[in-house]
């Protein structure tokens, strides 16, 4: 059933380019049928040479007999230089068909929500996407088009020959179809074994990148701790399990070509007798004999070839199931009468509860507040309150497990995520920049599909977010490269770098999940004092330890132990929620000059 299945996923692939299947398929029997044609013409040619020599033939007679030979290996040859596209384009189709599969599944990724990248770690996921599909070493893009039409390409090559061989003599055709069902049983015997060594393999890849990608994402904490040794040697298992599945293969692929070598060689040197006997004794002329050698020669590495594709099937089929699992991981509920919005005004939550997976305790425990179009709300409270939490449930990164998020009065869950995200600004407690210019990273923030942002759009979000003129004493200015996960710049230009991203969307809605190691008290005044200048109407969330950002803030949101302990202006909070007025006491004035 499962085979089935596989077949059926290569075909709605291969849907797609209809097309370029076609003309493989005619090139294909093309260059089968001009390979099988050749030994049939020497044969022609032997014979009649033989006949001329024993003088059997008329003058007249051989001269049109030659001119019929002539034409046919003239057209023949003409034939043959259109089959000789054939590997070209089958070469060509390969990385079509890697470009298609890895497309494609990148999307589907794409649309996961925390859940999958909770279950599957980012090395594996690259492995999938990079290893499992490449066109070198016979994976899933080499098996969609060179490994199943040198299959195709074997059988109709063997299929054409033994058509013409049995023309030629019946018998010692039989003879050549012994070593076929023989390799079927060979195949079918050790199939299982194929496809497990197949996914153990693969599944030693996926730990090795993970692992590399472990290693260098935090090769500062390595460095840090002098940790070098420790982490080679959970490198040294994981590649050591690697070692050992790449062994298994090598082994086993060995075994099942000598076995394979070996029933073919036998029945061809059986034949080779057969017909030689046949040539001495006058049963078949010589040009008979030499084309049936021809043949035999001719069907090696055919007969070779379709063990070969049961092989590189099934792993091709263990890298189909690792892709589809990662598709077939549950999908984020989408409502089913998503709205498109344009612009963002007065949020509210209403009873938020959330509790991360493994964890008895709730993260969040029925949250509730809401905001006017332009208010801004400060979220604040010990560490461990869910502030986070909460700012990550405003994006729609993750759904709350109970209650409802209201943008102007409509559930986000019956939004159109795109527009959602369109009039979304974010900036997460870890600003995450990419390893492009510093142009390309605040330019991903501005809508549209590109990386285009106009000049004055990139200098406004960099002074809004008051890094414009550290990134002019840049020796690149805003084409200075930041490096793998913005590696070039500090961890303040790197937040500001992720505010000034934001900010070039120019949201109606912004959240801010902790500027305050960013920026200082004389920078904050005017990131708030800019935004009211240029963005009328901004509502903002910011969760921050800094006291002097509740001024800046219409409403402030206090949690403690995952619910909200206070809510409403500072000033009234300070006179009628003794548990705000101990935090702020405690926490939040000892750290107000800083």
């Amino acid at each position: 059933m499962k085979s089935k299945s596989h077949i059926a996923w290569v075909w709605r692939v291969w849907r797609e380019k209809k097309g370029l299947i076609g003309l493989l398929f005619f090139l294909t029997l093309l260059s089968s049928a001009v390979a099988v044609t050749y030994p049939y013409l020497s044969k022609l040619l032997i014979d009649l040479l033989e006949r001329l020599l024993q003088g059997g033939t008329e003058t007249t007679g051989a001269k049109a007999e030659i001119n019929r030979l002539a034409m046919l290996v003239l057209a023949v040859g003409v034939a043959g230089f259109f089959a000789n596209l054939f590997p070209g384009i089958r070469g060509a189709a390969n990385i079509v068909f890697e470009y298609l599969i890895r497309t494609k599944y990148f999307k589907r990724i794409m649309e996961k929500d925390h859940h999958f990248f909770a279950a599957f770690r980012t090395g594996d996921i690259a492995t999938r996407l990079t290893d499992d599909i490449n066109n070198d070493g016979q994976k899933l893009a080499w098996f969609m088009c060179s490994g199943i039409f040198r299959a195709v390409e074997a059988i109709s090559k063997i299929a054409f020959c033994l058509g013409a061989m049995f023309l030629i003599n019946w018998k010692l055709t039989l003879l050549s179809l012994i070593p076929l069902p023989l390799m079927i049983v060979v195949f079918s015997i050790a199939q299982d074994r194929i496809y497990d060594t197949f996914r153990k393999n693969q599944e030693a890849i996926s730990d090795i990148n993970s692992q590399l990608e472990m290693s260098f994402s935090g090769v500062r904490i390595i460095k840090a701790y002098a940790s070098e040794k420790k982490y080679e040697r959970f490198f040294q298992e994981a590649l050591g399990r690697r070692f050992g599945t790449e062994m298994d293969l090598a082994r086993l692929g060995t075994l099942l070509m000598l076995i394979y070598q070996y029933i073919d060689y036998v029945a061809q040197i059986g034949i080779i007798f057969a017909g030689g006997y046949m040539a001495v004794k006058g049963t078949i002329t010589v040009g008979t004999f030499y084309a049936f050698y021809n043949y035999l020669g001719m069907l090696i590495y055919p007969i070779l070839d379709i063990p070969t594709l049961f092989v590189s099937g099934k792993r091709a089929f263990v890298n189909i199931d690792r892709l589809d699992e990662m598709a077939d991981f549950p999908d984020p509920e989408r409502s089913l009468v998503a709205r498109r919005i344009t612009s963002i005004g007065s949020v509210e939550a209403s009873d938020i509860s959330f509790s991360y997976e493994g964890r008895d305790r709730l993260a969040l425990n029925g949250v509730g507040f809401s905001l006017a179009k332009g208010e801004k709300l400060a979220i604040i409270g010990p560490v461990g309150s869910g502030k986070t939490t909460l700012v990550k449930i405003l994006a729609g990164l993750i759904p709350p497990k109970a209650g409802r998020i209201l943008l102007d009065g409509q559930s986000l869950k019956e939004i159109d995520p795109a527009s959602f995200a369109e009039s979304l600004g974010y900036v997460p407690q870890e600003s995450l920049l990419f390893s492009g210019k510093i142009r390309e990273n605040v330019a991903f923030g501005a809508r549209g599909e590109g990386l285009e942002i106009g000049e004055a759009e990139l200098a406004e979000a960099l002074e809004i977010a008051q890094i414009k003129d550290e990134v002019a004493g840049f020796s690149d200015g805003v084409d200075t490269l930041l490096g793998q996960r913005g590696v070039a710049v500090s961890g303040g230009q790197k937040q500001r770098l992720a505010i000034a991203r934001a900010i070039a969307r120019k949201p109606s809605l912004l959240l801010l999940d902790d500027i305050t190691a960013s920026l200082d008290a004389a920078n904050e005044e005017r990131l708030w004092h800019s935004l009211a200048e240029n963005f009328a109407g901004l509502t903002c969330v910011v969760v921050s330890h800094r006291l002097s950002t509740l001024h800046y803030a219409d409403k402030v949101l206090f949690l403690d132990e995952g619910k909200a302990a206070g809510f409403g202006r500072h000033d009234d909070l300070i006179g009628g929620c003794p548990a705000y007025r101990a935090f702020i006491e405690e926490h939040l004035m000892a750290n107000s000059s800083n």
